[in-house]
């Protein structure tokens, strides 16, 4: 309810600026105590393709943290912008993240109308299939299908392939069923404070 109050204030760029290092930090943190670290991504608003200072911001957490197993989110919606000349700007943004060593998410892939484009324009290196294609396969052979042809998709084009909302044993299996290898959801663990989650660690890895 809040994320679009904050959108249209400016201050979403602080919130993502806030969970940004404090994920990077967390991560350096365990490197330097020899712990064991899975990659944890951090959604990037729509707001950071055009905001001044934004890639400089983002280079001066680099120098001080690393990127090592720290990943950006987008969704398409962050390239649904008014003109051609905003949406390259965007596209050259994503690039220089890559460069800096950030691994790169498309979110909620299969959800809208304008992934498969980005897929060429964009250095991306996971697909996070939505929900929304998980729930429908359950009960129709033709979107399990499409799933199939999905996962194979981005296999193909060198990226990993992550579906997003597992809760049942039943729906991890059918995704294995289905080519996808890596998932996430309630199935494996629900949001948790950091302490807890650094026990959860000890306990899966």
């Amino acid at each position: 309810k809040f994320i679009p109050l904050f959108e249209r204030n400016g201050f979403i760029s602080e919130l993502d600026f806030y969970n940004l290092e404090h994920v990077m930090k967390y991560q350096k943190a365990r490197r330097a105590a020899g712990l064991p670290i899975v990659p944890i991504s951090v959604n990037q608003s729509r707001y950071h393709m055009q905001e001044q200072g934004y890639l400089a911001r983002m280079e001066a957490l680099v120098t001080r943290y690393g990127t090592d197993g720290v990943e950006l989110e987008l969704t398409e919606t962050a390239f649904e912008l008014a003109t051609r000349e905003q949406r390259e700007n965007a596209l050259t943004v994503v690039t220089a993240l890559h460069e800096l060593g950030f691994r790169i998410d498309m979110d909620d892939f299969g959800s809208g109308y304008s992934a498969l484009t980005l897929l060429d324009a964009l250095p991306l290196d996971v697909m996070k299939l939505d929900r929304s294609l998980l729930l429908a396969s359950e009960n129709s052979d033709r979107m399990k299908s499409v799933l199939a042809r999905m996962t194979d998709l981005g296999h193909a084009l060198g990226m990993t392939v992550i579906c997003e909302g597992i809760e049942t044993e039943a729906q991890e299996q059918m995704l294995i069923a289905c080519g996808c290898e890596h998932g996430q959801g309630y199935l494996y663990g629900k949001p948790m404070p950091q302490e807890e989650f650094a026990h959860f660690l000890e306990n899966h890895l």
